[in-house]
């Protein structure tokens, strides 16, 4: 059975908060992909993007994702205190599906996330606290509140599509000493959007995402998302480091990767609903 996940239903324990609630905002944000970019691209040439077609780059950038599941443990530090947790990752059917588990502190320990994206349809996103026999489906409403206290946004964890965004570029600098393209990512429709726009530091030669800057609907920069350090892995270029700045709160989250095996066997069933009962 699963139930929608409200703010009278975010159980904590021992204090602990799952989730934070702070001023209320509304749907998915802009292709942070916390999970979808923990590898940055593959180890196969893939031709740069025209640097005048800003749309064309991101594109290229997603499309260069890699395919192949993977395991990986990693470590959330937040200014409530460190995480650890399993991560479990594949394509199946044309979308990433994330199953994800806590390991460490014990008061959270065994509390699991499935992060299903879909083509084409909004992505489903369910809970499972340790002492509980029923699943919790996230509702709109939590999804655009704090990961585990952190200043990753539920909603950052997946990937909204392509065209409910307008790109254009916007200037060009060094960053990690790469050169980097800046594209500004306008939403359509801002109503139905966290942020005001997104400004990504992308990388047309490697096609990297190296860096996001998530701007609320004022115009006012909010958080800053950076990778610290990137490093190939089986010849897929990975980030082992990153950090989530809330420039208006003053916070700050880092994710690191203790340990990742790409090509790794992984039955489809574990990306199920049912999977997290088990």
């Amino acid at each position: 059975m699963t139930i929608a996940l409200t703010r009278h239903l975010t159980p904590t324990k021992k204090g602990t908060q799952l989730f934070a609630y702070g001023k209320p905002v509304k749907s998915c944000g802009p292709f942070l992909l916390l999970i979808g970019t923990l590898f940055l691209a593959n180890g196969h040439p893939v031709a740069a993007a025209p640097e005048g077609d800003a749309r064309d780059l991101v594109k290229r950038v997603m499309e260069a994702l890699p395919r192949v599941p993977f395991t990986s443990t990693l470590t959330l530090t937040t200014a409530q205190g460190v995480r650890q947790f399993a991560l479990h990752h594949k394509f199946i059917d044309g979308a990433r599906d994330s199953y994800l588990e806590l390991t460490a502190p014990e008061e959270l320990k065994g509390i699991r996330f499935l992060f299903l994206e879909r083509v084409n349809a909004p992505a489903d996103q369910y809970m499972k606290l340790a002492t509980s026999k029923t699943l919790m489906r996230v509702a709109d409403e939590v999804r655009t509140q704090p990961f585990l206290g952190s200043t990753f946004y539920i909603a950052d964890l997946v990937t909204p599509p392509l065209d409910n965004f307008t790109y254009k570029l916007v200037g060009e600098e060094q960053i990690l000493g790469r050169r980097a393209l800046l594209v500004e990512a306008a939403p359509k429709d801002p109503k139905k959007e966290i942020y005001g726009k997104t400004i990504m530091g992308l990388d047309p030669q490697d096609l990297l995402v190296l860096r996001r800057q998530f701007y609320d609907h004022d115009g006012q920069i909010l958080k800053v998302w950076t990778v610290e350090s990137i490093e190939k892995v089986d010849g897929i270029w990975t980030m082992t480091k990153q950090r989530m700045t809330n420039t208006q709160a003053n916070e700050q989250s880092r994710l690191e990767v203790q340990a990742i095996k790409y090509n790794v066997e992984l039955p489809d069933a574990m990306f199920t609903p049912k999977y997290l009962l088990h």
